[in-house]
């Protein structure tokens, strides 16, 4: 694919980054009772207002509050008092601390790399800003949406605008025909190494995911090769317990469900794992950060991070250039939920 070299994508970019730039002032840091963040920066995720606090518990003092799409610097990781059961972290931030349970990590790693000549069906790509604006044309005027750090989207088409900016119009996981645009400094290309499937046909791989302890394991055989904390199904909505193989997969999804309070629109959910045919899956979350907590209409909440590996790794293998593939009952890896 052609691309633009990063001299000549600084020149119109660099204002722009200037802007993104947010100050980091280094905290003294405890090791004894502290570790570094996830991340250096977090997103509140929730319209609910979060509370910082002058220790790690919701029993000291308030002394700000926080707002949804607010992005904060995180200095330290901290294990305080849980505000419910099973999430004690919180985070260090400016003048106290944050619960973690509704802040995104994030990082703000603007592109340098513009793919000026795009090779259909497209290329994969991720959100590697905090917040992505998108337009329906380029350098329009109205934002139409926001798309959130690490969500995944994919790139049929580059644009650039009177100025000389270059946008990136979208498909797959937000709209299923060619459709809004963003800048192209805010979203990363994929490349197709990032997805190849790991321990592709191994005759013996399971997904064990527990209700119980809100986690999930996958083996391969006896032997287990990687597990992760989840937020299953919330009561009348719950994960159903039972024995599945998987049915498909995406590389992305956007998922629309819910009604009035509960509704949900959720574009560039991360790599889906479907394995009922309510179209339950295993998936990315960027819209909490408190695992182990039942918080979804069914699905499993993981780390994006995570539901990246466990689509690389699961069989069927999704081609890079396919939206979505559909299992074998060959080839489809098991999945027990207990």
């Amino acid at each position: 694919m052609p691309t633009m070299d990063r001299r000549d994508f600084i020149k119109g970019a660099g204002a722009v980054l200037a802007r993104m730039a947010l100050p980091r002032i280094p905290p003294p840091m405890d090791p004894l009772w502290s570790t570094a963040p996830p991340a250096p920066l977090g997103r509140i995720t929730t319209w609910q207002w979060q509370g910082v606090y002058s220790e790690p518990t919701h029993k000291s003092e308030r002394v700000a509050w926080k707002t949804k799409d607010e992005v904060i610097p995180l200095y330290a990781s901290v294990l305080g008092e849980a505000p419910w059961p099973n999430n004690p972290t919180w985070y260090q931030t400016a003048k106290g601390f944050v619960h973690s349970g509704y802040v995104q990590p994030v990082e703000n790693t603007p592109s340098t790399e513009v793919v000026v000549a795009v090779v259909q069906p497209g290329f994969w790509a991720q959100v590697c800003v905090p917040i992505a604006e998108v337009r329906w044309q380029p350098a329009g005027r109205y934002v139409a949406l926001k798309l959130y750090y690490g969500t995944v989207y994919r790139v049929v088409n580059a644009v650039a605008d009177a100025d000389g900016n270059w946008w990136y119009q979208l498909q797959e996981g937000v709209t299923y025909s060619p459709g809004p645009y963003v800048p192209a400094w805010s979203v990363r290309r994929v490349p197709p190494e990032e997805l190849a499937p790991i321990s592709p046909g191994h005759p013996d791989k399971r997904i064990e995911i527990s209700i119980t302890t809100q986690t999930l394991a996958c083996f391969e055989g006896e032997t287990m090769v990687f597990s992760t904390p989840i937020s299953s199904g919330t009561e009348g909505a719950a994960t159903p317990r039972g024995e599945y193989r998987v049915l498909y997969k995406r590389h992305t999804s956007r998922m629309i469900g819910g009604e009035e309070e509960n509704r949900y629109d959720l574009p560039g959910v991360p790599f889906p794992t479907y394995f009922t045919r309510s179209a339950i899956a295993v998936h990315g979350t960027y819209w909490h950060n408190d695992f182990v907590r039942r918080h979804s209409h069914g699905c499993v909440n993981v780390p994006s991070s995570a539901a990246q590996r466990i689509f690389r790794w699961t069989d069927p293998v999704v081609p890079y250039e396919a939206f979505r593939v559909d299992a074998t009952p060959q080839e489809a890896t098991r999945i027990v939920v207990i």
